[in-house]
């Protein structure tokens, strides 16, 4: 729940200034023609302008309702990479967010990056109260069977990556998730065995391997991204349960036409958790990482051990700042004692419309709704694309 919270909250500061970041596809470093007054004669490269941002926005999502919020993001280079325009920008951004459901949060975030992007430090940190409705566990959970769960969570990421070639990074990643004073509307319906019922701490190291060439993160036509995070929660870094992570997100986006007025945006998104994940951490259907998985889904609707969707989109640029997109997704949760993938398959689908807010640097005001084979629909309202 807090990351959908904190993720909206951070679209300011890691999102409103971060599309169109320029690649360098040699895998080398450009040399560098600093400009010297007294020297040449000749211009030099222009010099990055730094930028400061701030925003209040709203949101909406099935499970937060009504959201309103206040972001902003400082955004520079520095030293020789100021005159290099392969070099990413780097950032800091924080906000904070209130929800019409009881939530609230508060995040901070940060992407480093080195002259020629060789070194690319990740993080964030995000706190708040997340109260939410807890359906139980696996691909078979009726809605009649809500127990509303109110917690506190913090939640700590950090990734030290370095590039290898001229899209791809490897490095460690370490995770923190930690949730307290958990209380149940009808606490008679939690087993005393259930992991995270009281309350959990989650304390994780592995690695995180990245290529990314997309154009754009927010609003992006075209390249891919794709992710792969490895983690072990272990006792020994403070967890209080010892299971493993494997995290897939891999994302292609193709333009079915010159001018890139028509997207095709395809997406396999999977994770699965060993066996002593806390209900916490676990997969969830309406999960949100750095994307909506089946957008318009309660969040938690359906939880378990393991998640795979693939989900599609196909984005029209109807007319100047004016754009619409339908879309579709198929997956489940599973790995839980007698769930398997094929139990009760989730299908969603639904349209929307887009609504360029920023014409020099995309970003897509995004209104959707959607339809699920489970009876359900949901309204959902963001900045930038789903996925």
């Amino acid at each position: 729940m807090i990351a959908r919270i904190a993720a909206l909250v951070a679209f300011t500061a890691s999102g409103v200034t971060a599309p169109g970041f320029a690649q360098d596809t040699t895998g080398d470093t450009i040399p560098l023609v600093v400009p010297d007054t007294a020297a040449d004669s000749l211009p030099g490269p222009a010099r990055y302008k730094n930028r400061v941002f701030g925003i209040p926005f709203v949101g909406y999502s099935p499970t937060t309702k009504v959201i309103f919020g206040v972001g902003g993001t400082v955004q520079w280079k520095s030293g020789l990479a100021a005159y290099d325009s392969t070099t990413r920008a780097s950032n800091i951004g924080a906000g904070a967010s209130v929800a019409t459901a009881g939530q609230w949060g508060i995040g901070v975030s940060a992407d480093l990056f080195s002259l020629g992007n060789r070194w690319w430090l990740s993080g964030k940190t995000q706190a708040g109260s997340a109260p939410s409705d807890y359906f139980g566990i696996g691909p078979l959970t009726d809605r009649s069977d809500t127990n509303r769960m109110k917690q506190k969570v913090v939640r700590f990421e950090a990734k030290v990556l370095r590039r290898v070639s001229s899209t791809i990074y490897l490095g460690p990643y370490y995770r923190l998730h930690a949730s307290w004073a958990v209380d149940f509307r009808f606490p008679g319906r939690i087993a005393s065995s259930l992991h995270g019922g009281d309350g959990t701490v989650s304390s994780g190291l592995g690695f995180s391997a990245q290529s990314d060439s997309r154009n754009s993160i927010l609003t992006p036509t075209r390249g891919h991204y794709v992710v792969l995070d490895a983690l072990a929660n272990l006792r020994i870094l403070g967890s209080e349960y010892d299971y493993p992570l494997v995290l897939i997100d891999a994302r292609k986006y193709v333009a079915l036409d010159r001018r890139r007025n028509h997207i095709l945006a395809l997406n396999l998104y999977g994770q699965f958790n060993g066996s002593e994940v806390p209900i916490q951490t676990m997969a969830q259907i309406g999960n949100l990482t750095t994307q909506y998985v089946m957008r318009g889904v309660y969040l938690g609707r359906f939880r378990d051990r393991h998640q795979l969707v693939a989900q599609a989109d196909y984005r029209v640029r109807v007319w100047r700042r004016f754009g619409a997109v339908v879309f579709g997704a198929a997956g489940n949760v599973f790995g839980s004692k007698g769930a398997s993938m094929g139990d009760a398959m989730k299908y969603t689908g639904g349209a929307g419309v887009r609504i360029n807010i920023n014409q020099s640097d995309a970003l897509n005001l995004r209104i959707d709704y959607t339809f699920t084979s489970f009876g359900e629909q949901g309204l959902s309202v963001g900045a930038g694309e789903a996925f």
